[in-house]
């Protein structure tokens, strides 16, 4: 039985047009988020788990440098298109938990921003600790997170994905690990993700 562990498990989901999460533009939430006094206006961005890479496109038509980063067949094909005509734009076929700084071909720096929507919750809730260290370790040290989470609420993580977190499970895991600098409620979410999302700004706790 294939696991979202696996690139398999997602391009079987493209292939069958189950690919749910892809409403084929760049998602509202970020491109409020764009205009708001918090989003950084520069910085290069590493993007996990890019899918086709719609958002990070929006990064990078906003003037950020780009590295966006997927290991499933159709979103890499996607992203390699995207590379090839915005000069802002890079993309990496890999699994996101082998992302290294030191080493060229998993990424290779630290980087200013970390952007992340879906992933969080599309991964194995077994594995949320590990992503964190991931993006930890990508991070220059006055660097920021953006997390757009969805669906953040009280509903069971067995379920999905997208599997659902919540304010006290975030809290715990990022304990020690990242501060909180602000939290921002999203008011132009995608049909049926009302009240379900809210961008998390975090920064490393030194």
């Amino acid at each position: 039985m294939l696991t979202q562990n696996l690139p398999d498990f997602w391009e079987s989901l493209y292939n069958n047009k189950k690919d749910y999460w892809n409403s084929g533009k760049p998602t509202p939430a970020l491109l409020e988020f764009f205009e708001h006094p918090s989003c950084p206006k520069t910085g290069n961005v590493l993007i996990p788990g890019a899918g086709v890479g719609l958002d990070a496109e929006a990064w990078a038509n906003k003037g950020h440098n780009v590295l966006a980063v997927d290991f499933c067949p159709t979103s890499v094909d996607a992203l390699d298109k995207i590379s090839r005509s915005n000069k802002n734009f890079r993309s990496l076929d890999l699994d996101l938990f082998s992302l290294s700084p030191k080493d060229p071909k998993k990424g290779g720096e630290t980087f200013d921003i970390i952007y992340d929507y879906g992933t969080f919750t599309a991964i194995h809730p077994g594995r949320r600790d590990e992503f964190f260290e991931v993006c930890y370790k990508m991070m220059k040290d006055d660097a920021l997170l953006i997390l757009l989470l969805y669906p953040l609420s009280n509903a069971s993580t067995m379920q999905g994905p997208p599997h659902a977190t919540s304010a006290g499970e975030l809290m715990a895991r990022l304990d020690g690990i990242f501060e909180i600098v602000e939290r921002i409620p999203v008011k132009n979410s995608l049909p049926g993700r009302e009240g379900k999302e809210e961008f998390w700004l975090l920064k490393k706790t030194l």
